[in-house]
Formats: structure tokens, C-alpha cells, sequence
């Protein structure tokens, strides 16, 4: 397997596993298992192990279970940002591959979604997506991302609870030149 860190990260299931363990902060394998019900146990376990050599999850904690260690794992949140020296060889086809890889994730959580629920779900639980073009210099583009990051800032970090439900956020910019 290509050890390419926007590989790993590109993932369908290391992807799922990635934001799970962001939203819930750390998780045991048992505990993602449930949450990720379509994965199954030999391939949770591939795919953490493949995550931890990577250096992208940590073991944050362990604990003794019926004569079994039983590990909790977390997202090294530092590691698993693509930065420009990640991305900096990379080819024109290798990013078209890697957006393909993203839009193939969010095209199953999409369709997972409104396989599962009633058309009259989707206004009342926020279900959208839109398409703008924006007229923008260099120096507005970046004030924009700023602050975007700053307004995100304030709910990324929201926990999950009875009163919340996870939702997926994307944003892409393309360039129209």
C-alpha cells in the first residue's frame, strides 16, 4: 500500500474512522464498531493499525478487559493535516484522484443518509447543498478563509450529546481561471 499521507487519510473507512475519532476525542475499538456499523472487526483493526503506523491515532489509554487489553485511541490532531509540504510533489492526477477520493466519501455519507430518511427529514435536520461563484482578489480570498476558520472555530469543537447531531461540512474553492 502506498504509505502516502493523503493516501492514508483519503481512505473511505481510515476517513470514517478519522472524523469518528475526532467528534467523540478518543474511542475504544468496541466503541467504533458501534458507531461505524459497517465496518467489520478484522478490517477496524487493519485500518487503526495502519493509522497508528502512520503516526496519525495515538493509544491514549489502556485498560485490562476479561484477560484482554483493551485500547482507547485518539487523532493526533497536528498529524493529520496536509500541509503544502505534504502536497508539495504532488501530480495533477494524484489530486484529482485524492478529490475523487473526497467526493467518493461525502457522495456515501450523502447517500447514506437519504437512503435512510424521508424526504420531509431532509428541511428539518438541515440537509443542503449549494453552489456560488465568487468574485474574489487574492487578498479577499484569504480575509474569507480567515474567517471562515475563525466562525467554525467556535462550533468544531462542540461535543456530541443528546441534543446534537453530527453533520458533515465540506467546503471546496476552485480557482476559475
Amino acid at each position: 500500500m502506498n504509505s502516502n499521507k493523503a493516501d492514508l487519510i483519503l481512505h473511505p473507512v481510515r476517513m470514517k474512522i478519522i472524523q469518528t475519532l475526532l467528534s467523540y476525542e478518543s474511542m475504544t475499538v468496541q466503541q467504533l464498531l458501534e458507531k461505524l456499523d459497517d465496518v467489520a472487526q478484522a478490517t477496524m483493526y487493519r485500518h487503526l493499525k495502519q493509522l497508528l503506523d502512520a503516526d496519525l491515532i495515538e493509544v491514549i489509554a489502556t485498560n485490562k478487559v476479561r484477560g484482554t487489553i483493551e485500547k482507547t485511541y485518539a487523532v493526533k490532531k497536528a498529524n493529520i493535516i496536509l500541509s503544502e509540504t505534504d502536497l508539495k510533489d504532488t501530480t495533477s492526477e494524484e489530486h484529482i484522484r485524492y478529490f475523487m477520493a473526497y467526493q467518493a466519501n461525502l457522495l456515501k455519507e450523502f447517500e447514506r443518509y437519504v437512503t435512510h430518511h424521508q424526504t420531509e427529514d431532509f428541511k428539518e435536520d438541515g440537509l443542503g447543498y449549494r453552489q456560488m461563484t465568487l468574485q474574489l482578489s487574492k487578498v479577499e480570498m484569504d480575509q474569507l478563509g480567515m474567517e471562515l476558520a475563525e466562525l467554525l472555530q467556535k462550533y468544531v469543537n462542540h461535543k456530541p450529546d443528546k441534543e446534537r447531531s453530527a453533520r458533515t461540512f465540506s467546503m471546496i474553492f476552485i480557482p476559475q481561471k
